[in-house]
């Protein structure tokens, strides 16, 4: 005979059946019988010996519904995952019975309300996760009160609004503490620095304002620490890694830092990445973050920054070929006025985007370019380059986008451009490129943006440029193409803007162009075409 622990047990979860209201993929109907065991039901988990349920995992099972107080009669459960629902309404406060519980997750639903302060009295919990939620209001001041052993907490993406809480320090245990995406205001408090066993720290997207208390830099065991999009300011500490041994990540992107990169931070030597961009930063760039041997992001766009040498050549990149594991480097809209070294091309072949747009450089774009086999972004936009574009950048066969638009480039398009199968942005406009668009184009397989806008070019157009059926934007304005346009090109059913102005285009306008569905944006003025635009495009 079931025991009325048992049985309380079972109506907890009847209750619990009874609040979901949609079960897409029919778990309570086919599982879920009151003619079984209930330590039979999919997500229940019983002890051997009492038979009493000790953990419910419904994750990611597609429930809506809400929770009933009712739940709060699991009095052995130890672990509670109801994450990735659509649970909606508050937490019940007979919730607050379930005093043997260690984990729980209620990420990724729709619950709302306050955050409940008798979270405070569950004294055995180790991990919180109440991630993207629609919480709202403060933070409990207790709730670290009698929670010794929480490990783990999560409550980022919700709408809390307090500041801060200094008693956080009070959760001594604590190992990562999340709160990014929030309305959090005020300062950081000090006290945070007394997380000891402190490994992650998210507190991104923000009104969090101040400068970073000192005592944050001596977390030894801290790993990733995450304060961007704040309103934070002030510097960096000359000694930054002093105690900062362990930390991999440090994220202070889109705040109102200043001063200098202290070029200690290559003692962070298990640093991968490196976000600070967005800030006010200026001074070198340290040739010494080339030590970071782990390094696979560093992010320092938007800011003052110019490079570490006394030659032209911007010295910082030959420091890089240090970092075997680089994938990101992002540095556009620095003052950098310099010219690109060869040895950029001895950057790590794990190099995949490389943005260098608006920093003033010049000279030309080198061969050496060609090695970065991985490139898949390659981003120069608006400098004062000049020279023609290496041939060595057509070989690079996982290139998706090229951005070399606004510089002073010459020379033709060469045909091994057609060699780019990945490619599917193409921005080459506002240079001095010359000669005709190479009739291989079809083989651009993959092309959906096309601009050679302002530009020299000769010649007709190839009819493959209209074998892309996948075009959405084509702007070859400003240049001395000629000829008639092809019907084809009416048959491009996503191109959203055709802008083939001041041109020398002759004959009719294809009648093919009106049946482009989706176009938002057509110019052919300043050509020799004849025909009207229809009053209904």
């Amino acid at each position: 005979m079931a025991t009325a622990k048992f049985l309380s047990d079972e109506f907890a979860l009847i209750a619990l059946r009874n609040n979901i209201v949609s079960d897409p993929h029919l778990i309570l109907a086919k599982n879920w019988s009151i003619s079984s065991s209930i330590c039979d039901w999919i997500g229940v988990t019983c002890d051997s010996s009492r038979q009493r349920v000790v953990a419910l995992n419904i994750s990611n099972m597609g429930f809506e519904g809400t929770i009933p107080l009712q739940l709060g009669n699991l009095s052995f459960l130890v672990t509670l995952d109801m994450s990735n629902n659509s649970f909606h309404g508050y937490l019940p406060e007979g919730m607050s019975h379930l005093r043997r519980l260690s984990f729980m997750a209620l990420s990724n639903n729709n619950l709302a309300g306050e955050i409940p302060s008798w979270l405070g009295v569950l004294d055995r919990l180790q991990y919180l996760f109440l991630r993207n939620n629609s919480f709202v209001g403060h933070l409990p001041t207790n709730i670290c009160d009698n929670l010794p052993n929480l490990k783990e907490l999560d409550m980022s993406s919700n709408q809390l609004s307090s500041e801060i809480l200094s008693g956080l320090a009070n959760c001594s245990r604590l190992e990562s503490l999340s709160l990014s995406f929030n309305w959090f205001n005020g300062s950081m408090p000090k006290e945070l620095g007394s997380l000891k066993m402190l490994e992650v720290l998210d507190l991104g997207y923000n009104l969090v304002e101040g400068s970073i208390p000192n005592e944050m830099f001596n977390i030894s065991t801290l790993r990733v620490f995450d304060l961007s999009d704040n309103h934070l300011s002030g510097i960096l500490p000359s000694n930054m890694c002093h105690g900062l041994h362990n930390l991999e990540d440090i994220s202070l992107a889109a705040n109102d830092f200043s001063g200098v990169i202290p070029a200690s931070i290559s003692n962070c030597s298990k640093l991968a990445t490196i976000s600070l961009g967005d800030n006010k930063f200026s001074g070198r760039i340290p040739n010494s973050i080339g030590n970071l041997r782990h390094l696979e992001l560093m992010y320092l766009s938007a800011n003052n920054l110019t490079s570490e040498s006394s030659s032209p050549e911007l010295s910082f990149f030959t420091s890089l070929t240090g970092c075997i594991s680089l994938r990101i480097i992002w540095v556009a809209s620095n003052p950098l006025n310099g010219i690109l070294p060869r040895s950029i091309g001895n950057l790590s072949i794990s190099v995949e985007w490389l943005d260098l747009a608006n920093c003033g450089i010049k000279g030309n774009i080198p061969d050496s370019i060609g090695n970065l086999s991985n490139l898949r972004y390659l981003n120069p936009r608006s400098n004062s380059l000049t020279g023609s574009i290496p041939t060595t950048i057509w070989g690079l066969q996982k290139l998706i986008g090229l951005g070399l638009h606004n510089n002073s480039l010459t020379g033709s398009l060469s045909g091994d451009l057609c060699g780019l199968q990945s490619l599917k942005y193409l921005y080459l406009s506002q240079n001095q490129i010359s000669g005709s668009i190479p009739g291989c184009f079809n083989s651009l397989t993959s092309l959906r943006y096309l601009d050679i806008a302002f530009n020299r070019l000769t010649s007709t157009l190839p009819m493959s440029l209209w074998d892309h059926k996948d075009l959405v934007v084509v702007n070859l304005s400003s240049n001395f193409l000629r000829g008639p346009l092809a019907p084809e090109m009416g048959e491009l059913k996503f191109l959203t803007t055709l802008d083939l102005s001041n041109n020398q285009f002759s004959g009719k306008i294809p009648s093919t162009i009106w049946s482009l569905e989706s176009l938002d944006y057509l110019s052919l003025a300043n050509n020799s075409l004849q025909g009207s635009i229809p009053d209904n495009l």
